[in-house]
């Protein structure tokens, strides 16, 4: 797959001209006529130089003009709809236009090279707040040059229901909760995490009861064993940043961190996976 790291590295020219000057930073050059794409180096000092290698990477029906204004930011975008084309036609390159007219191109888009990671998480709400924030962090373009694509593991809470459950606080709407209803069951069961329980024995001191861990770090059900690299949160602020799990590396967020800081640990997470 030949993807250029920025646009900044591609120019694009409506006819082509031999012994042109092309612009310093250029190190592939579409030509429209033809159409043709060049891998090229220059030669010289200044903004313009003159060409001195130039390569044919692919030309005629090899090329296709996507029909629509993208972002040229988001790899992961670009490597899938150059897919879907070259997938349907002759076509091995694809050539995309942003809203700010830059250029770039993906030849020989391959998805394996995007990168997965697992976003492991509870609901309600729904969707839960760790994929939702990175949905907005996808769609504002924040992490659109990393070629990640995010794999969302969820826990249904729901699925715990039973007639003597206490989940951990109203704000989840899911019924009984520790912080507004008293535990008046014989042997409750207590759906939460390490400090739901702690609640619940301050509250309830000698009591018999059924605990089921939902901590995404801890828990057991099969939902959120990592299969791959994986993002997810917790309560405790000193478990953030750098963690494994079934073998698997991963990164910890803080449950009330919000997009900012969630941003810098999927780059931290991907620059230590890439190396």
């Amino acid at each position: 797959m030949i993807f250029p790291d920025n646009y900044k590295f591609v120019g694009i020219k409506d006819r082509e001209e031999r012994g042109a000057p092309i612009y310093f930073s250029t190190q592939y050059l579409i030509s429209r006529d033809g159409p043709r794409l060049y891998a090229v180096k220059s030669n010289g000092s200044g903004f313009m130089r003159e060409a001195e290698e130039t390569e044919l990477i692919a030309s005629g029906e090899e090329i296709a003009f996507y029909p629509q204004r993208v972002d040229t930011r988001n790899r992961t975008l670009l490597i899938d709809l150059a897919s879907e084309i070259t997938r349907m036609g002759k076509a091995n390159t694809v050539v995309f236009q942003g809203p700010d007219e830059h250029i770039t191109f993906v030849k020989d888009p391959d998805p394996g090279q995007v990168l997965k990671i697992e976003v492991l998480d509870v609901s309600p709400p729904d969707p839960p707040w760790l994929v939702s924030a990175l949905r907005g962090l996808e769609e504002c373009g924040v992490l659109g040059d990393l070629m990640v694509r995010f794999v969302p593991r969820i826990l249904d809470l729901k699925s715990f229901d039973c007639p003597t459950v206490y989940y951990p606080c109203r704000a989840g709407g899911l019924g009984r909760s520790l912080d507004c209803d008293p535990v008046i069951h014989h042997r409750p069961r207590i759906v939460g995490c390490e400090v739901s329980r702690e609640i619940f024995l301050a509250s309830n001191p000698g009591k018999e009861y059924e605990f089921i861990n939902v901590c995404p770090l801890h828990c057991r059900e099969e939902e959120l064993q990592p299969q791959g690299p994986f993002i997810t949160r917790c309560c405790r602020s000193e478990r953030r940043g750098r963690t494994e799990r079934c073998g698997q590396p991963g990164v910890v967020v803080h449950w009330g961190d919000g997009p900012w800081e969630i941003a810098e640990a999927v780059r931290c997470l991907v620059r230590d996976l890439r190396g």
